[in-house]
């Protein structure tokens, strides 16, 4: 089975390699804008937090820009490009566009397939604008962005990993070389020279001085329907519901602040079924526990949402996320740079 593994991994990296030649050669040809554009991605499948990164984007810029964002919508039920609204449902715009738009109300958001459609009929529709962001956009070579963001997870570095199907790899990871910036995501450990000397190491010719160290700092919970803070999470018994790819830092998270009863994990992206409901449900009225609560992501938040009867006299809350960088002065000074010079 390993050999086989090694043999599809091995055409896998052929397919993908010629394709970035002929665009390194220009023979497949990268599409410009008259807009900035910066692509937030990773080389690996999933996990890395590219979105909250892509929110970190909007927060930070804000302020000094009309920020639009472009996303696939992944696993919606259209292809067709469309304005995600706050009130769009998940299964036409998918969770993270939906995710972004109730956060970021101003901020304009795209779902598309075809990303050079979308920028297209930013600049044709949206002369406001003056920041595109590529949600997952770093093997998108048919359009060229002004700054690649390149997000790999700490604990598992793409330069750690194989190509699919043997590993979790798009792509050789050679092609770290395209980015701009690298941001090692989920970091816990304090950060000193050697830290960024040992992974600048595995990085040959890419200035560690672009290598950036992010965390993730969680936020108090919030009810998921009647918004209501929740001051203090700890004592409390936690029934964890997730559907995202890396649950790891968030448990940890919540062992070291409470009482993790239970865990229900469902795959990243996961839309959430009536049956699936009732199994929470039930689970939830079993527990003989007066401090009981249900927690989940923000990304499940928004498809739990539509289940309010069911969750009616039931503490259900979502745990919201920041991003914290090491360099976030330098690395902001470079964003606005960018922007303000195109």
């Amino acid at each position: 089975m390993k050999f086989l593994l090694i043999l599809f991994s091995i055409v896998f990296d052929f397919i993908t390699s010629i394709r970035n030649i002929l665009f390194d050669l220009r023979i497949l040809k990268s599409e410009t804008f008259n807009i900035p554009i910066i692509c937030v991605g990773n080389l690996s499948m999933g996990g890395n937090g590219k979105t909250p990164h892509v929110d970190y984007i909007i927060k930070k810029l804000s302020d000094m820009y009309n920020i639009a964002v472009i996303s696939r919508g992944y696993k919606r039920k259209n292809n067709m490009l469309q304005y995600v609204d706050v009130n769009s449902t998940v299964e036409d715009v998918g969770d993270e566009p939906l995710m972004i738009k109730k956060r970021r109300p101003e901020t304009t958001v795209i779902v598309s397939n075809n990303k050079a459609k979308a920028i297209t009929e930013i600049v044709k529709n949206k002369p406001e604008i003056d920041l595109v962001l590529l949600d997952d956009g770093y093997q998108h070579r048919w359009i060229k962005p002004g700054l690649n963001l390149l997000l790999t997870n700490y604990d598992k570095p793409f330069y750690d990993d194989n190509l699919f199907p043997l590993g979790k790899l798009r792509e050789n990871r050679k092609q770290y070389k395209r980015a701009d910036f690298i941001i090692i995501t989920n970091n816990t450990k304090e950060i000193d020279e050697g830290t960024v000397n040992e992974i600048s190491s595995n990085l040959p010719g890419f200035n560690k001085d672009r290598i950036i160290f992010s965390r993730i700092e969680y936020q108090k919970p919030i009810h998921i329907f009647d918004k209501k803070i929740l001051e203090n999470f700890e004592e409390l018994d936690i029934i964890l519901i997730t559907g995202i790819a890396n649950a790891t830092p968030l448990l940890k998270h919540i062992k070291s602040k409470s009482n993790l009863v239970h865990h229900m994990r469902f795959n990243d992206h996961h839309n959430y079924t009536s049956s699936d409901i009732n199994n929470i449900v039930s689970y939830y009225s079993s527990l003989k526990s007066a401090k009981k609560i249900i927690l989940t992501t923000e990304k499940d938040s928004v498809k739990l949402i539509k289940f309010e009867k069911e969750f009616l006299n039931i503490k259900i809350f979502y745990l919201p996320i920041e991003i914290e960088l090491n360099k976030a002065k330098n690395f902001e000074k470079k964003l606005i740079e960018y922007v303000g010079t195109n």
